[in-house]
């Protein structure tokens, strides 16, 4: 098996379905790292008087990743041999950045590695070039990225009430099940299993703990 790659996946429509994904961006090398930001918005008063503030929670944000990834064109990397580096970055801007004049905005997001699903629009990238062949044209970049969480409004309805007339499966997970296998069963297509992950909000949809109930929606 070759290594798995941090991949984006845009889409044209806040449901992320695979009926509107429009392309993938796969990154040439792994980050080493990420970082994910938590915060919580607070309404801070303070008394006519008083020193100290009164520190009132008003909400949580949506989280925040931040991560950061290499492009090459050197060729050193064999499967991406031909494709440099301007061609690697207009396909991430294109992607991530660009205005899309359908849905009047840029795409929605979706990173995907390993057991992070994680649902998003770009807020801002930075480019560092790094190394130069003798015409200055770039042959290396490091590209930083911070993306955040984003969650339609029928997702929150859905989320909050799970009443919606689009659920017609719960399921209770069994020892052995896997995400792919509950997918085939009820839709005849394992490949669902991200929206599914997506829909639940499985911190891990490799290892689904015994007992829990899996919520199904209806797919369009």
């Amino acid at each position: 098996m070759g290594v798995e790659r941090l991949t984006i996946n845009a889409y044209e429509s806040d449901t992320f379905s695979k009926s509107k994904l429009i392309d993938s961006f796969e990154v040439m090398l792994n980050p080493e790292s990420y970082s994910r930001t938590f915060k919580i918005k607070q309404n801070p008063s303070q008394g006519i008087g008083k020193a100290g503030a009164n520190i009132k929670f008003e909400s949580y944000e949506p989280e925040s990743i931040t991560l950061d990834f290499i492009i090459d064109g050197t060729g050193v990397i064999e499967s991406q041999k031909d494709q440099s580096v301007t061609d690697q970055i207009k396909k991430f801007n294109d992607l991530t950045f660009k205005y899309n004049g359908d849905i009047h905005r840029n795409n929605f997001l979706s990173l995907n590695w390993g057991d992070l699903i994680f649902d998003c629009v770009l807020k801002q990238y930075t480019i560092k070039y790094t190394m130069f062949d003798p015409e200055g044209k770039p042959l290396r970049a490091t590209l930083s990225a911070t993306f955040d969480e984003y969650t339609s409004p029928k997702m929150e309805s859905a989320e909050a009430g799970r009443q919606s007339p689009d659920l017609t499966h719960i399921r209770i997970v069994r020892e052995g099940d896997t995400l792919p296998g509950l997918c085939e069963a009820i839709y005849n297509d394992p490949s669902y299993y991200l929206e599914v992950a997506r829909f639940n909000r499985l911190g891990s949809f490799r290892n689904l703990e015994t007992g829990s109930e899996i919520f199904f929606p209806q797919m369009r």
